[in-house]
């Protein structure tokens, strides 16, 4: 047995006892929202009381509430695979998106294209639209996937897209998108909502220019959660905010008539940080910190195998329709899938106690999270599965 067998025969990303989970509740739905955290009420309570209710006004400064956003953020950049001080966790993914379009368009004033693809995420899609709106100039050109490599040009000033689709799971070669758009010199912009938490992110290696997130899927910062902002080190100065706030500001304790922005990625930040919700996603975020991302990711994929066999029959037979070619490079931690009758299938799921999520008119999708979900649970899923889906 090598070295890394010895280390994965002992060591895994399970920790079930840290979540707040009815009992035989098999959850496979942390793609949408994950589950509560057990320490963030003890956490919550002790901000409250100890924190703002015995310090008052005082507590911002004594107990590091104005400098949170930066400090959880580098700590999410260790799960981005990303030098500390390129992130900030501030406002909602939409909110960042708007932020960051308007910045990339501003870099290179002269090209007037945002480029994205129509699998994109709807509000992505929706937030570019706006930027188009506001810019008259610019055009939003939303082409096919599998069309973006030979529509890049030099015309493009961003190049927008989700790391993993959220319909299907599939997740894309950030790499060779990125190098393509370096090669013309447009900036990329990732959304990596459905991977930060669950897959080991490595943005150095990979060039992303500028990244969002949100906080509440895999980071299980709870709902409502804080999402953050990425920016490479070498960009962020060049970046303007459209939306100046004040502690954005270079000086904001100054209240100066003007706006300076503050250098750095802390330029990005508009408003008061949100303590109570920002408590709730570092418990989040230091839960994937202590089990290891790597380990989360191996894990995940374990659970993604387990399941993938039992369905191979039935996607042989035609009853389950996978949305993509599903390869080892283009895995994530959730799949979608086709299923005749895909809402009652849910429900007959959940009768079953076990969570899974459904999508107008005909999709199911499945995640696999190892921090509360075992191979026993993904297993006992298959065979109940395998069951239902035999009676169809």
């Amino acid at each position: 047995m090598g070295n890394e067998d010895m280390y994965r025969a002992t060591e895994k990303a399970y920790r079930r006892e840290k979540f707040v989970m009815p009992k035989g509740l098999t959850y496979l739905a942390g793609n949408s929202l994950g589950p509560a955290i057990a320490s963030i009420a003890d956490r919550l309570v002790h901000t409250s009381n100890d924190q703002w209710g015995q310090h008052l006004a005082g507590a911002w400064k004594k107990n590091g509430w104005l400098s949170a956003p930066e400090n959880i953020g580098d700590k999410i950049s260790v799960l981005l695979g990303a030098d500390q001080g390129t992130t900030l966790v501030c406002d909602s993914t939409s909110i960042n998106l708007f932020k960051l379009l308007n910045a990339a368009l501003a870099v290179n004033p002269q090209r007037k294209v945002i480029l994205t693809d129509n699998s994109n995420f709807s509000t992505d899609l929706y937030v570019a639209k706006s930027v188009g709106l506001i810019h008259h100039d610019v055009e939003v050109r939303i082409v096919p996937r599998s069309s973006i490599v030979d529509t890049l040009d030099r015309s493009i000033a961003v190049l927008m897209l989700s790391h993993v689709d959220y319909r299907s799971g599939q997740a894309y070669d950030m790499a060779l998108f990125n190098e393509k758009a370096r090669s013309l010199g447009t900036l990329t912009l990732w959304d990596v909502s459905h991977s930060v938490g669950i897959m080991a992110l490595d943005f150095n290696s990979s060039g992303v220019d500028m990244a969002v997130g949100c906080g509440y899927k895999y980071l299980n910062g709870g709902p409502g959660a804080p999402a953050f902002v990425y920016v490479k080190t070498d960009l962020q100065n060049r970046l303007s905010n459209p939306i100046q706030g004040w502690l954005g500001h270079a000086a904001p304790f100054v209240f100066s008539d003007d706006y300076v922005p503050a250098s750095g990625i802390k330029r990005l930040q508009v408003g008061t940080p949100t303590t109570f919700s920002l408590v709730a996603l570092e418990e989040g975020v230091d839960l994937l910190l202590e089990a290891g991302i790597q380990l989360v990711e191996h894990d995940s994929r374990e659970l993604f195998d387990t399941f993938m066999a039992a369905l191979e029959l039935h996607v042989r037979k035609g009853r389950v329709n996978l949305l993509h070619d599903v390869q080892r490079s283009n895995v994530s931690g959730h799949i979608g899938f086709k299923v005749k009758d895909a809402e009652a299938l849910h429900h007959s799921l959940m009768a079953e106690n076990i969570v899974t999520e459904y999508r107008y008119p005909d999709l199911l999708r499945i995640a696999f999270n190892p921090l509360y979900t075992s191979l026993d649970d993904l297993q006992q899923t298959a065979e109940i599965l395998n069951y239902l889906l035999s009676r169809h």
